[in-house]
């Protein structure tokens, strides 16, 4: 029997995104998360998610395939879950999934079997899931066909952990995951439900394995683990919810799998033939979905046709610099932007749009290399001319708006660049655009010298408060 609830959604239009619940054996969708749902629709950060349970027929009565009735194995249960229209693309770009037990199980054999939900999935959050099969299960897996299938060393558990390892999704998932073991759960014991998965993604959480889900107040550590998961470091409004990010997530492993088919595989190599559109879609995409060293990779190798491409490897290399500081990094972004701007500016007919973007990362890195502020300032000036000579299209002013701020920023122009950045903010932005703005201007406004109060403004711009 196949049971669907609709916790939530949001009645003032459609959400992309969805948290499904996945219950475990004997369980059902309302008695095993009881308020955790209803704790999960007061936080803001996920208010642009639905909030939907998924439920199958499982007993402790004694069954047989072929005597009579019996519950599905996990296999089949993973199958009707991939094919549940409630949660079909048409409906949601993006899903995460919160299980418990052998609900956990279910999830991750429909995620190695099903490529196309893999890519649409942003979270899996599993609690007392007995990963690596259960021991004692053995002494029963006769009389239940889903015991069989949790059995330790079984060929359920043996294939669904090889499937997962050779997918690499122990260390190199496309979506977040988190594994989750109750203190006090001798049912289903750590050595299960969280030795299979790296430390950095293990938590524990007060509780048996039926308790450690008995949330009282949004405070519970179960609520807790959960909304953490899902939103991480998304922002309260604008356009880095944690929903959207989610759906973008979604997009870029979509467009890796289209223009790197074998990305990820052990004898993959880089994709040839790109235009400069293509490869810098994928450098983005590979970068967004933590990726950057392959983003530097397809981007030393592609031979550029025109200054964008260029740009895009200067910014790679420029973040790669912010985490590293390694000196090499700074000097190749410098060089690229530089030859980038150069070129852009060298043409009869100056090509503003490029010249702009090049030259105000030439002002930054003025500022954040040399502190120097003359050299920054000249920078900034002829910035401010590409962007009053742009040829962008009427109404997309996406990067014009946040490089107008930066520059006048620089320019000791507080107000107005706050009031630039503050229109950069209220477009039309992809999550990942708001993110890049944001991070580029919240150094420079350090750099500047600009107020608490004032950076504080300019973080909020970004992230909807």
């Amino acid at each position: 029997m196949l049971e669907f609830v609709n916790f939530r959604t949001t009645p003032a239009g459609p959400n992309q995104a969805a948290v499904v619940f996945v219950h475990g054996f004997t369980g059902d969708v309302r008695g095993t998360w009881r308020r955790i749902p209803e704790f999960l629709q007061d936080t803001s950060n996920l208010r642009d998610w639905d909030l939907l349970g998924f439920g199958y027929r499982s007993t402790k009565w004694f069954n047989i395939v072929g005597l009579w009735t019996a519950d599905p194995r996990i296999e089949e249960i993973a199958t009707m879950l991939n094919t549940l229209p409630d949660i079909a693309p048409s409906k949601y770009g993006s899903l995460a999934f919160v299980a418990h037990s052998m609900g956990g199980l279910v999830v991750q054999r429909a995620l190695v079997r099903y490529p196309e939900l893999r890519k649409r999935t942003s979270h899996v959050v599993l609690f007392g899931t007995p990963s690596d099969g259960l021991e004692k299960a053995h002494l029963f897996s006769f009389w239940n066909q889903q015991i069989d299938n949790m059995t330790a060393g079984g060929p359920f558990v043996t294939k669904l952990r090889e499937d997962w390892n050779n997918l690499g999704l122990s260390t190199n998932a496309p979506f977040s995951f988190a594994a989750v073991a109750g203190e006090a759960d001798q049912f289903v014991p750590p050595s299960s439900s969280l030795a299979p998965f790296p430390d950095s993604v293990q938590h524990l959480t007060p509780g048996n394995h039926i308790t450690m889900l008995e949330a009282d107040s949004p405070n519970h550590r179960a609520v807790q683990i959960i909304r953490d998961a899902i939103t991480g470091q998304a922002a309260e409004g604008g356009p880095r919810t944690s929903a959207k990010l989610a759906v973008e997530m979604g997009k870029f492993q979509a467009l890796i799998g289209q223009l790197w088919p074998d990305y990820g595989q052990p004898n993959a190599t880089l994709p040839a033939g790109l235009d400069d559109d293509a490869a810098i879609q994928l450098a983005i995409a590979l970068e967004q979905t933590r990726h950057r060293e392959d983003a530097i990779r397809l981007l030393l190798a592609h031979k550029p046709k025109g200054t964008d491409a260029l740009g895009v490897l200067a910014g790679r290399l420029k973040r790669r610099w912010w985490l590293a500081r390694k000196a090499d990094d700074l000097q190749a972004a410098r060089d690229l932007y530089q030859r980038a701007y150069d070129q852009a500016t060298a043409k009869a007919a100056p090509d503003h749009d490029q010249a702009y973007y090049h030259g105000i990362n030439l002002a930054y890195l003025a500022l954040a290399a040399d502190h120097n502020f003359m050299a920054a300032r000249e920078i900034a000036a002829r910035v401010l001319i590409h962007c009053a000579n742009a040829q962008d299209l009427p109404g997309d002013r996406r990067w014009i708006l946040p490089t107008q701020g930066d520059a006048l920023l620089i320019l000791g122009r507080t107000a107005e660049g706050l009031d630039q950045h503050k229109n950069a903010a209220q477009q039309d932005l992809k999550a990942w655009e708001a993110q890049s703005m944001e991070d580029q201007a919240l150094r420079v406004a350090d750099l500047c010298a600009l107020s608490a109060v004032n950076i504080q403004l300019l973080a909020d711009f970004y992230e909807g408060k």
